[in-house]
């Protein structure tokens, strides 16, 4: 109907239909946008980050993560690869987003890192009780070490590696890791306390104990390639923060 038709109308077509008409009311609701995709790689890492039954992503960081995104304003795909992959692929901008280690030298030409979270890894040297305790990391050069396949322990222990009296034993997974110590072929097995934790569980070492050889904090490790890099690290940073708030303001007793 034109305009015309309308004022042809007169008082039969209300004053407040002709507004309308002229103001241009929306006959739809349209679909909103879907919220900015961010593709993040996780290492299997339990508890903190593993593949469930179904194949989903799980774990605590993982759903932080999760939480942290959707208060950001964006969506997350989670993607498992090794970590040499996870390395290469912030590097090439196939992923924008990994939560893992502070400060890794083999990633600081092309990304960038959100504050620290309040989440700390543990790297040890897990050994028997009656084991002499480690003064440095030096110590380890002429022990027998098992090593787990896909971990680079942060480059950190590369001198160690490199001057190794023994070819350290590299072991696919932590119970194959835990046989080897057991049986006495290696001396050493070098490991993150939380996934070491939780294999201890299900194949249980009697009198193991861990001399420490680092500790750092997880942060949110965003790929240079993406041209937001430093506006998504500031948002998961503010969403945390929020986050930790709300935590502390759930804790609080009730008067």
């Amino acid at each position: 109907m034109t305009m015309y038709q309308l004022l042809k109308l007169g008082p039969q077509f209300p004053a407040i239909a002709i507004l309308f008409f002229i103001l241009g009311y929306p006959t739809s609701v349209s679909a909103e946008e879907p919220l900015p995709l961010l593709n993040a790689a996780y290492l299997t890492f339990p508890p903190m980050a593993y593949t469930d039954e179904q194949g989903n992503a799980r774990g605590s960081i993982i759903e932080l993560t999760n939480e942290l995104a959707a208060d950001s304003g964006y969506r997350i795909h989670w993607i498992n690869y090794p970590i040499n992959r996870i390395y290469r692929s912030l590097s090439n901008g196939n992923i924008d987003l990994w939560p893992g280690s502070q400060h890794v030298p083999a990633l600081a030409d092309f990304t960038l890192e959100s504050k620290p979270l309040d989440y700390n890894v543990k790297l040890c040297a897990f050994s028997f009780s009656g084991s002499t305790p480690l003064t440095s990391t030096e110590d380890l050069i002429d022990k027998q070490l098992v090593l787990i396949r896909g971990y680079t322990y942060r480059g950190q222990l590369k001198a160690v590696f490199d001057r190794a009296a023994h070819q350290p034993i590299v072991a696919p997974d932590h119970t194959a890791a835990m046989q080897l110590l057991a049986t006495g072929r290696a001396e050493y097995l070098i490991s993150y306390g939380h996934p070491m934790q939780e294999s201890l569980a299900n194949y249980p070492l009697q009198q193991t104990h861990c001399d420490k050889l680092g500790e750092w904090p997880l942060v949110f490790v965003v790929s240079r390639r993406n041209p937001d890099a430093q506006q998504i690290a500031d948002n998961l940073d503010a969403a945390y923060q929020r986050y930790v708030a709300s935590q502390q303001q759930d804790s609080q007793p009730e008067h």
